[in-house]
């Protein structure tokens, strides 16, 4: 069975006041290469930080935080395009972690829905996602759940052509990024399939700076999409909010103001929907990314 973005319905998230809880650098190998004795010294740099999976106490602690299910606010949007021109892909720390494998470590929360004769019972299930894959989309995906249910953990692995998505690097031309989120998600449908389908892309790949350039470009480039500056995502993280509206459902994608690296994926229904026992705007689907990297091997030792 090929890997999808989310392992269910995604939804029934806001932003979390407290403090995260994840820390520690374990996982992937994050060391970059030893620099050249070179006579003139580049910028610095944030280096790339790569927190440890969650332990399961950490995880259920994470996922009985209390919970705002509002969409996340978002400021007015200023003159076309100001924002995003305020967004630069500038360099990474983590542009300079070797491998053949691209590395995102992400937490999604989800909605299970149990339906028992008239009664609908819905909670909450937060799943923390390790997730390698190489060009030839093989690769690997640790994931955890609480609550645990009878799988708490699954640690697949996937050979060539299995994972989803075109095989390849994501693109760095913005003619061929096009085209990349055209296999997934139609430009034709929209502005809002444009944010569907780089939160795809995404979700699986870590773009490097030339293709950061070429996101950027792609979205400056689509009418229709609505800018944010200063939104804050549920690490606490504060970048630039690029927006779209489809049917009463907004997708959001909130980007690091300085190397345009995608911090988190929001969809918020604005409407309940017919037969729903919602009473007002609710997220259906939230992606919190921890770390975009690389690793030589998909082993989390």
């Amino acid at each position: 069975m090929k890997v999808t973005a989310a392992a269910c319905a995604l939804g029934l998230l806001a932003t979390a006041t407290a403090i995260p809880i994840w820390t520690g650098t374990a996982g992937p190998a994050q060391s970059a290469p030893s620099p050249s004795n070179a006579t003139a010294s580049p910028p610095a740099v944030a280096p790339c930080l790569s927190p440890a999976a969650l332990t399961a106490a950490q995880l259920k602690a994470r996922a009985q935080q209390k919970l705002d299910p509002s969409p996340t606010r978002l400021p007015a949007s200023p003159p076309e395009g100001q924002a995003l021109k305020a967004v630069t892909a500038g360099p990474s720390g983590c542009d300079a972690i070797p491998g053949r494998f691209a590395y995102v470590h992400l937490l999604q929360w989800a909605t299970d829905t149990t339906i028992a004769g008239n009664s609908t019972t819905t909670r909450i299930v937060l799943f923390e996602e390790q997730r390698w894959r190489a060009d030839d989309a093989s690769g690997r995906v640790i994931r955890s759940r609480y609550p645990a249910g009878q799988q708490p953990t699954d640690d697949s692995t996937y050979y060539p052509g299995e994972l989803d998505g075109p095989v390849g690097p994501v693109a760095a031309d913005p003619a061929a990024l096009t085209a990349h989120i055209n296999a997934n998600q139609p430009r034709f449908l929209g502005p809002a399939a444009v944010i569907r389908g780089l939160a795809s892309l995404l979700g699986w790949r870590t773009p490097n700076q030339a293709t950061r350039t070429a996101i950027l470009t792609v979205l400056r480039d689509t009418p229709g999409i609505t800018y944010h500056a200063s939104v804050t995502d549920r690490a606490g993280r504060t970048g630039i909010g690029v927006s779209a509206t489809s049917d009463d459902i907004r997708f959001l994608l909130i980007l690091n103001p300085t190397t345009g690296e995608l911090l988190a994926y929001e969809r918020a229904a604005l409407t309940p929907s017919p037969g729903s026992d919602r009473t007002g705007p609710l997220v259906d689907a939230y992606q919190l990314f921890l770390v975009h990297s690389r690793a030589t091997s998909s082993s989390n030792s």
